[in-house]
């Protein structure tokens, strides 16, 4: 008979505890273990994210400034050579209200052989932040009064962009610019290759009322080209920054010193004949003639005529780029004829008044002056050159001059503040712009950029090339 012992069935048992309760912490550590390597991978995983986010963040937050700083300049930098966003030595700064710093380098185009050219740039921006560091290349363009074939601070006014109305390039208005149409269809539609304004001005249909599209529901206006604008901008865009044009007013009348440096700051005229590389003048009828002889570095010429009128026409073409500068109005006595942007042009005549076209004495009965310095706006016009009233507009002397439907053709653009009128549906001038498609590349000499810096393409994480590196003249 075998004995059994209830000391030894209580040991037994507590060998088999302590067994599981080893069992039970084995477990439980390697389950922790597991946990603690899961949330640091995470935390690493995260910390990596946000590291890279930051950095990138703060990459394109330093080129955004750079390209504020850029908008705040009214010309382009004079040297091509690759420059740091201002900070310290080394060209490092501290974003305000960003974990982490920037090294930006401002790259402008290297590859322009005309000086007039409107040149683009790529901002390089590196961001670091924490372990991360992460390169953005952003390519912007700058933009110019002279890009646009109409551009206009207040109203562009009901009978403009109507039946008929045809502008191949762009458009802007800080103000409303308001459409119509009477046709039975679209054919004969208004027309605007690239058309824009503000949130505080917008896009007025008369039979509809506001839109934000180019043709709204009930209206029988179809502003074309129709399906081109329905992608938005930049055909199409109702809420385009704003032009400054006190800002272009000021830097115009800046330029009195730069005339003053070249010698061609003008005084004591009243009419002026531009022929070929000629300015020819006259202060009265029976005066002499005095001349201006244009070259290459006497491309800006200004006129200081206070608050009365200098008149300006052609007699031959102009043959090289120039700019013409008046502190008083403008009258356009007769036709002018600028070469295009991509010939020997670009021709601008800027006045810090207003354009005038004058009555004709055929019609008024008023004494003119002898032939070639007479008035000669008994018929159509012909304007080839950017026009330019920061301040003003482009008006008619007298609507009821001359009798008849009479053109006053521009082949170039124009800027006004506002839009004076020039005719009406029996007399005076239809007004037409026929735009420059060379003035999207080059603008006249001495024209200022806009504060609008256009964002033209965007990588990330470049590859510079073998042993290239971010700071290089590379572009």
């Amino acid at each position: 008979m075998t004995g059994f012992s209830l000391k030894d069935r209580g040991g037994s048992r507590r060998g088999a505890a302590l067994v599981l309760v080893f069992v039970v912490t084995l477990v439980m550590s390697l389950l922790v273990a597991a946990v603690y390597i899961l949330f640091s991978d995470n935390v690493s995983t995260q910390k990596y994210a946000e590291d890279r986010i930051g950095a990138r963040f703060t990459a394109e937050a330093g080129i955004r400034m750079a390209v504020y700083l850029l908008s705040l300049e009214t010309e382009f930098p004079v040297s091509t050579a690759p420059y740091y966003m201002p900070g310290d030595s080394s060209g490092w700064i501290t974003m305000p209200g960003v974990q982490g710093r920037v090294l930006v380098v401002i790259d402008p185009r290297n590859n322009v052989t005309n000086p007039r050219a409107i040149r683009g740039m790529e901002l390089r921006g590196r961001g670091s932040s924490g372990t991360m560091t992460m390169d953005v290349i952003m390519h912007y363009a700058p933009d110019t009064p002279s890009r646009y074939a109409l551009l206009v601070d207040e109203t562009i006014p009901v009978g403009f962009f109507t039946d008929g109305r045809v502008v191949e390039g762009p458009v802007h208005c800080n103000g409303i610019i308001n459409f119509s149409s009477i046709s039975p269809d679209s054919t004969s539609d208004p027309f605007a290759e690239e058309i824009s304004t503000t949130a505080e001005g917008g896009f007025r249909f008369t039979d509809t009322g506001f839109s934000e599209v180019p043709h709204p529901e009930r209206s029988a206006v179809w502003v074309r080209p129709y399906r081109q604008h329905l992608a938005g901008s930049p055909s199409w865009d109702p809420s385009s920054g704003s032009v400054d044009f006190a800002r272009v007013s000021s830097y115009f009348s800046s330029l009195l010193r730069v005339a003053s440096q070249m010698g061609t700051v003008v005084t004591s005229v009243k009419r002026i004949i531009i022929d070929g590389s000629t300015i020819l003048m006259k202060s009265s009828d029976d005066g002499m003639i005095t001349t201006l002889e244009l070259e290459e570095g006497k491309n800006l010429v200004y006129i200081l005529n206070g608050g009365m009128p200098v008149y300006i026409k052609s007699g031959g073409s102009i043959r090289m780029p120039l700019t013409i500068v008046t502190t008083g109005p403008v009258y356009i006595y007769g036709s002018i004829w600028g070469e295009g942007a991509g010939n020997s042009g670009p021709l601008a005549i800027v006045t810090l008044g207003d354009f005038v076209i004058p009555s004709d004495p055929r019609f008024t009965g008023g004494t003119d002056w002898s032939p070639p310095w007479d008035i000669q706006t008994e018929s159509n016009i012909v304007v080839s050159a950017f026009l330019a009233a920061p301040s003003g507009e482009l008006r008619s002397e007298s609507v009821m001059y001359p009798p008849g439907e009479q053109h006053l053709d521009i082949y170039g653009g124009l800027m006004e503040k506002r839009m004076g009128r020039v005719g009406t549906s029996i007399s005076g001038y239809q007004l037409s712009i026929e735009y420059d498609q060379g003035l999207t590349g080059v603008m006249p000499p001495y024209f200022p950029l806009l504060e609008n810096w256009i964002i033209t393409s965007w990588l990330e994480d470049p590859d510079y090339g073998e042993n290239g590196t971010i700071h290089d003249d590379r572009y």
